[in-house]
């Protein structure tokens, strides 16, 4: 029981989690520098076999939950199993990943996957899984901000894998994620879950909140502002004045019947004399949309293919960021850049910013007929003081980044001992 296990995204199509995945590996290493890291993929598809639906059609949905755990946890085939999941921690962007944005509905009820699962076909691979975890002295997983509203089977499938891991003694820890869950099932269950593991780590004060009101017990919580803050990206890029990256939410933006407004600020931006680049931390979500735009309107895209190192010194390079996709204005702050932070469904921006200490209400929340004219007002005022601004958020990066060392590698420490 050496190995240190960190469960996040090892290939992805979203250069945010490619840099919040860098930077948990980097913290893992901080805290153990002597165990051996064990990086696995989030998700198993293993337990695709499962559904939401399925444990909520039971009286007693939490206690089904812990019997599906119970079940395959005693599939374990022991700490010695030899197929172990091959032991890199190289961090893959591949945005020919096609994102589920299309018929999602359609496709949980077929759950194509799952019948696969039950009839075996991802069986030894999550063998190897279990055994990793048998191995481990701890188990860390990074769900990052898959507990939102808009799709609640992803938070179901890291409970599962989670509650799985401290069936068999393990001690667990889910950590650095936004608490935004409204699916009446797992607000029954997490609270159980959570109860019992090591440690649980929140971005924000408002997911603490939030997870209060579901009955959580915060005794085992910390929070940390989100770990992406602590990656490197490369120098930024030779300054353009008077040009704008704007990176627009797409998935978020339709579910919310707010795309119109999006355009409408595009256009109030380009009044107000600013040139407009396209960009994404997640581009296969938004290039349908950024293809209109750029036919209707006249503006261009760029960052696609690079990495998250190479995305942040293109970001550091625009006069301002406009930016709904929290980790496009991470990265963008990291590169030096002033952000005009945009809310999206879920709370987290504004959860950000408040961790990061800066007074006042920066986020813009899309709602009514006058936001797209508020992002205009606000990226022409931080354009106006740029360097100002620049200089005062690299400040407060870098203090939260002391103050994120400083709090998680001796909690980590202590939920592994």
């Amino acid at each position: 029981m050496s190995e240190v296990v960190l469960v996040t995204r090892l290939r992805t199509l979203n250069k945010g989690n490619q840099a919040l995945s860098v930077a948990w590996v980097d913290m893992t290493r901080r805290a153990f520098p002597d165990a051996p890291l064990r990086v696995l993929e989030r998700r198993p598809r293993h337990l695709l076999q499962y559904t939401l639906r399925q444990v909520a059609s039971e009286r007693d949905p939490v206690a089904a939950f812990d019997r599906i755990a119970e079940q395959l946890a005693r599939s374990a085939p022991g700490a010695q199993f030899r197929l172990s999941p091959p032991a890199t921690t190289k961090i893959m962007l591949d945005e020919q990943i096609q994102p589920a944005v299309r018929f999602v509905a359609l496709r949980q009820r077929l759950n194509l996957r799952g019948q696969l699962a039950r009839l075996g076909r991802y069986a030894a691979e999550y063998q190897a899984r279990l055994a990793a975890y048998q191995r481990a002295q701890l188990v860390i997983l990074n769900p990052a901000g898959e507990f939102y509203p808009r799709e609640p089977a992803a938070a179901f499938y890291h409970l599962l894998d989670a509650h799985v891991a401290q069936k068999l003694g393990r001690p667990v820890a889910i950590m650095n994620h936004t608490m935004d869950i409204t699916d009446p099932t797992l607000r029954k269950i997490i609270p159980a879950v959570y109860r019992t593991l090591k440690l649980v780590g929140f971005r924000d004060d408002k997911s603490v909140r939030a997870f209060e009101a579901m009955g959580g017990d915060p005794k085992n919580v910390l929070v940390t502002p989100d770990l992406a803050l602590t990656c490197d990206v490369l120098p930024a890029q030779a300054h353009r004045a008077k040009t704008v990256g704007v990176a627009i939410n797409v998935p978020e933006a339709t579910a919310g019947r707010y795309l119109d407004g999006w355009r409408r600020a595009l256009r109030e931006l380009q009044a107000a004399g600013f040139t407009v680049v396209l960009v994404s931390n997640e581009v296969p979500a938004d290039q349908p949309f950024y293809d209109e735009l750029q036919q209707g309107l006249g503006v261009r895209a760029e960052g696609a293919g690079l990495d998250h190192d190479r995305y942040g010194a293109l970001l550091g390079s625009f006069d301002v960021v406009v930016t709904s996709r929290m980790h496009t204005g991470v990265l963008a702050m990291i590169g030096g850049a002033p952000v005009v932070p945009v809310e999206g469904s879920s709370f987290k921006i504004t959860g950000l910013f408040q961790e990061l200490g800066v007074p006042g209400a920066p986020v813009i929340l899309p709602k009514g007929g006058g936001w797209p004219t508020q992002v205009a007002k606000a990226a022409a005022e931080a354009s106006a003081h740029r360097e100002q601004v620049v200089r005062e958020m690299s400040g407060r990066i870098a203090g939260v980044r002391d103050r994120i060392v400083a709090d998680l590698v001796p909690r980590l420490r202590g939920a592994a001992a």
